[in-house]
């Protein structure tokens, strides 16, 4: 019973951290577009600075986007790698049964976000070349 409760914690505070944010963001962009609506509707036009000076806004170009989300997906895809590896080691040396094969499929979850992050840098690489020339 203390078991199973654990692991409904384990699953519930993320998403409850998860929905919260969303909402909060969704208030926020809510905000954003009543702003705009409202400068819209004052017959003031809405200038490219204004939507640039609002909050969430990027400047970033898009490879370098690109680099940056390729960057935290391989660093995701490296700490799940990691834990399949602390998983391993934990479970052998309690003499655990298939310490091998938990470590192994919690480390393969990392190969997911890693081969993403390095499609993304790679990608990144090309466009900025693209650009460059």
């Amino acid at each position: 019973m203390f078991v199973a409760v654990q692991i409904l914690i384990a699953l519930v505070v993320p998403a409850v951290a998860f929905v919260i944010t969303a909402y909060l963001r969704s208030r926020e962009r809510i905000r954003l577009l009543d702003v705009i609506l409202a400068t819209s509707q004052s017959g003031h036009p809405v200038s490219a600075e204004l939507v640039r000076s609002l909050p969430g806004v990027r400047e970033i170009p898009a490879p370098q986007l690109d680099f940056r989300r390729g960057a935290i997906l391989i660093a995701v895809g490296a700490a799940l790698a990691a834990i399949g590896l602390c998983a391993y080691f934990g479970i052998a040396s309690e003499n655990g049964g298939g310490a091998i094969a938990i470590g192994v499929a919690i480390a393969a979850m990392g190969a997911i976000p890693g081969c993403l992050g390095i499609a993304l840098v790679v990608l990144s690489r090309e466009d900025r070349r693209a650009v460059g020339s």
